[in-house]
């Protein structure tokens, strides 16, 4: 053994620079991760200036696009209301109108023209029996009066069709 305190010396030193090399590889190492952590951090959190405009211009596009349509909405629902009081009004008409009240008074007049004619029959009847040979001229005008009341029925019958278009509707009373 030649030197016992050399080989302590040797043994110490070699520590001393390993024990400040690690610490100094982890530092380094500790410095490259916090600062590559932090820039992709700053790259991606932080926009660009050239981009920022654009999500304005986009949110500003947006937001006019949003007024139209709400101007659009609006104009649509005062066109719809006004259909609304359209509709109500027609719908009044309808049930009102010339037409339908014209078919109702035709039918009416049907109705009165059948029961003259009914009161005619009997009136030129009870004459035929007053006047002395009347019955050839009774018989004559009773035919016509029956051909005047089944041309009235069939006008009747015609209206009520054209009123209801149905035909199981114009035959019922």
């Amino acid at each position: 053994m030649a030197n016992p305190q050399a080989a302590a010396e040797t043994t110490e030193t070699q520590p001393k620079k390993r024990s400040w090399a690690i610490p100094i590889a982890f530092f380094l190492c500790l410095v490259l991760s916090v600062s590559a952590s932090s820039a992709i951090t700053y790259l991606v959190l932080i926009p660009e200036p050239d981009k920022v405009p654009l999500v304005n211009k986009n949110d500003e596009q947006q937001d006019v696009l949003i007024s139209q349509l709400e101007q659009n909405l609006a104009q649509m629902q005062q066109q719809l209301s006004a259909l609304e009081q359209q509709g109500k009004v027609l719908s009044t008409y309808l049930r009102h109108s010339s037409a339908t009240s014209l078919k109702n008074i035709m039918i009416d007049q049907e109705v009165n023209i059948q029961a003259y004619l009914k009161v005619m029959k009997s009136a030129i009847d009870d004459l035929a029996k007053i006047t002395p040979r009347a019955r050839k001229w009774n018989e004559e005008y009773q035919i016509q009066l029956d051909l005047a009341l089944k041309g009235s029925l069939e006008r009747e019958d015609l209206l009520k069709l054209l009123k209801t278009g149905d035909p199981a509707k114009a035959n019922s009373p």
